[in-house]
């Protein structure tokens, strides 16, 4: 079939269309149901009678169907039909109408429309169509040349056209009907034929349906040398804005003629742009020139906007005369650069084996915050290869926090946060912080006795070392000093520096003085964190 033109089909589909689309029931009652209109016509029948069978069924009863005929280019019916009962009851019955057409007065699609009214004044309206013209034929068709292509386009069509108006009777000429054929066209003559060239062609010879005449068509299957096409492009200009960037686009589409190539004017292309999806919701389709036409020169300019990268082609459709083809233009990249503020680390100085580590930041673009970014924390003991810890999405201000206390925080390593990226911002990974992890301590058993205790006599201090590797053990050989704060004072003394004994037990005697809190403290080393700072007050008498 012809770009252009289409074949011309019969009008008894398009006339049932039509009546569809025209006889709803005016209105719909469970009183009467079932109801159904059919229509039976022979066009080549003498009579031309139309007969209107009608079922139905109502529980209170049907007390009258009347009918009426109409033709879509009139405004009223012009004719009105008698409904007889002819099978069953009034409940659940069929009745009948005739109606004597008149081709020549009401000729194509005609629609009939009963009113059916039960006893307690329900009604229901069901449609049925019918076409009224005499059968048309398209004969002796033939056309020439067989082959075309764009430079050679015309086509000289000729044939007949016949009409049979009764079954019993021979075809005869019909004269005066329009027939046509892509944008040519001729009226036949009184030996029913035409002839006639078109410059834009069809596949088919049609003669739609007019007066009386139904319609008909005959195919005339040309065979089309299509001309391939040649399309360049270039991307002129990226000028990103606040909402994505503004993209424009300048190439030309050309044609290998016979003598060589010539430019394709007003041929509508498609301009096809897959943006980026990964990591965020998909985009919403974009604004602009999407279907740039081209010019007379075959030339063609597209600007519009997008917000995330992605891969531009411009497509090139094929046509009647010309094959499709697409050019593509590669990635454009709108990648801006995301920053992360931060990150900080929770607790600042050296964590405690197996301990709780918190790393907290924002990541932004240029225009603010990235919301429901994800974003990567990863673990490396040598800053070469490194694994992700965990992973987390930024929130409505593009923050984020990480927690973690696991397998990770057993040794001492370095930490870094990855954002890996959009179709709008570019990946980044923050610098290595480097965390020191030592083993826990804690003093146990803290006591400084007796209590109270007489002036001059002495008294011990002692409690127990532990440090805390994969399970609680005892602190050997560990210097814990011991302080005093006189009461009513607020600054504390060093009076002794003990080491802890292979069950990591500590004591010391003192000669009591005064009253006050005695405090035992262990400071730490390259392994271990300092421990907690028990204390215990002394009543001296």
């Amino acid at each position: 079939m012809s770009r252009r033109g289409k074949t011309v089909k019969a009008s008894l589909a398009a006339a049932a269309l039509t009546a569809a689309s025209t006889v709803a029931p005016a209105a719909a009652h469970a009183e009467i149901h079932d109801a159904q209109l059919t229509s039976a016509f022979d066009r080549l029948s003498h009579d031309r009678v139309a007969t209107f069978t009608l079922k139905a069924k109502s529980s209170d009863g049907i007390v009258d169907v009347e009918g009426a005929v109409r033709n879509p280019a009139d405004a009223a019916p012009y004719a009105t039909l008698s409904f007889t009962l002819v099978d069953g009851t009034n409940k659940d019955g069929t009745w009948q109408a005739t109606l004597q057409t008149d081709v020549e007065h009401h000729p194509g699609a005609n629609i009939a429309q009963a009113t059916v009214r039960s006893a307690d004044g329900s009604t229901l309206s069901p449609a049925a169509a019918f076409v009224d013209c005499f059968l048309t034929s398209v004969t002796d068709v033939g056309y020439a040349p067989k082959t075309i292509d764009i430079e050679h386009p015309d086509v000289t069509y000729q044939g007949r056209v016949m009409v049979q108006k009764y079954r019993d009777e021979p075809l005869e000429p019909a004269e005066g009907a329009t027939v046509k054929a892509g944008n040519g066209s001729a009226r036949t003559g009184t030996d029913g034929g035409f002839a006639f060239t078109a410059t834009d062609p069809s596949m088919s010879v049609a003669v739609a349906r007019q007066g009386a005449l139904c319609g008909d068509s005959a195919p005339a299957p040309l065979t089309v040398v299509k001309q391939a096409t040649e399309t360049t492009a270039r991307l002129v200009s990226v000028r990103p804005t606040a909402e994505g960037a503004d993209v424009t686009v300048h190439g030309t589409v050309m044609r290998r003629g016979s003598a060589g190539l010539v430019p394709v004017s007003g041929l509508s292309l498609t301009v096809d742009y897959r943006q980026d999806t990964a990591g965020a919701a998909a985009a919403a389709p974009a604004s602009g020139d999407w279907w740039p036409t081209t010019g007379a020169d075959g030339t063609f300019d597209a600007s519009f906007s997008v917000t995330r990268s992605g891969r531009l082609s411009i497509e090139t459709p094929g046509t009647f005369y010309l094959t499709g083809g697409s050019v593509d233009l590669g990635r454009v990249d709108l990648s801006r650069t995301a920053r992360i503020s931060g990150p900080s680390f929770s607790p600042r100085g050296p964590l405690a084996y197996r301990g709780s580590l918190e790393v907290t930041g924002t990541l932004a673009g240029d225009w603010g915050p990235i919301a429901g970014a994800p974003v990567f924390l990863e673990f490396s003991t040598d800053r070469k290869t490194w694994t992700r810890a965990t992973y987390n999405k930024t929130t409505a201000t593009g923050g984020f926090d990480f927690f973690t206390a696991d397998a990770h925080t057993e040794k001492d390593g370095y930490w870094r946060v990855r954002y890996a990226g959009d179709g709008l911002y570019k990946p980044l990974v923050t610098p290595p912080t480097y965390v020191d992890v030592r083993y826990g301590t804690s003093i146990g058993g803290f006591n400084a006795s007796p209590e109270p205790v007489k002036k001059g006599k002495s008294l011990t201090v002692k409690g127990q070392l532990f440090r805390y590797m994969d399970k609680k053990l005892p602190g050997p050989g560990a210097p814990v000093s011991i302080y005093f704060q006189a009461k009513g004072s607020s600054k504390w003394a060093q009076v002794a520096v003990v080491k802890t004994a292979s069950n990591g037990w500590f004591s010391k005697a003192f000669k009591a003085s005064k009253d006050g809190t005695w405090m035992a403290s262990y400071n730490g080393s390259a392994s271990y964190l300092a421990s907690d700072k028990p204390t215990d007050y002394v009543d001296v008498r």
